[in-house]
């Protein structure tokens, strides 16, 4: 399980932010545990949330002045997380219709070797008349 402990570590935010990872994070544990997923640890983070080593923001929540990732990141409303997949295992396991049953969208897995980028909010391009919840970021 990915905790908001975990999602945070020490960086500072708001109560807003924090009921955002709550519910982006209940959805991800509950499509990972649907899936039996064994929550790999990241040896970087010391958590299943991927990251490098001293990293500024990487898988977790990113500050609005993180250089990780694009400047208009959902990591930074908390509304995105990277779930380490080393493998690709997680990635080769979820289709668009399991990421609709738990209102989850993903960044497509050729852009995400190594982790799975999982969000709950659809990226600025989405239609709702696409059914579609994979997209290049």
């Amino acid at each position: 399980m990915i905790t908001a402990e975990e999602y945070f570590g020490n960086k500072p935010h708001t109560e807003e932010q924090q009921r955002a990872a709550n519910s982006l994070l209940e959805k991800v544990n509950a499509m990972l545990g649907s899936l039996i997923w064994a929550y790999p640890i990241d040896k970087d983070t010391g958590t299943s949330i991927s990251g490098v080593h001293g990293g500024a923001g990487d898988g977790g929540f990113r500050l609005p002045d993180s250089k990780t990732g694009a400047a208009k990141s959902k990591h930074k409303t908390a509304h995105a997380v990277d779930v380490f997949d080393p493998e690709n295992a997680l990635d080769t396991s979820i289709e668009d219709d399991l990421l609709l049953e738990f209102g989850l969208f993903r960044e497509h897995p050729d852009a995400t070797n190594g982790w799975c980028h999982l969000q709950d909010v659809p990226p600025g391009a989405w239609r709702p008349d696409n059914a579609k919840r994979t997209f290049y970021p």
